[in-house]
């Protein structure tokens, strides 16, 4: 169960991390000085916190298609007749 929540963790990241790509464009900054005109692209910042909260949300996936289920401990039977 662990493993199937990961998987669709890590998948529905990427493919929403790709989604916002397509859809937020950078905002085009031109500063001219001396003749130079510098161009500057920069992103909303609402963009920056969506890629965080995906990054976040793709480890966590990774991790629960790696993390190993714990099995119980079985001990052995005391005879306690004895």
């Amino acid at each position: 169960m662990k493993r199937a929540v990961g998987i669709f963790l890590s998948f529905s990241a990427i493919l929403t991390y790709l989604k916002i790509e397509a859809h937020y464009y950078p905002l085009e900054e031109k500063i001219t000085l001396n003749g130079v005109t510098t161009v500057i692209y920069n992103y909303p910042s609402m963009y920056w916190v969506i890629c965080v909260i995906l990054l976040i949300t793709f480890i966590l996936g990774i991790y629960l298609i790696l993390a190993k289920n714990k099995q119980p401990k079985e001990y052995p039977l005391y005879d306690i007749s004895k």
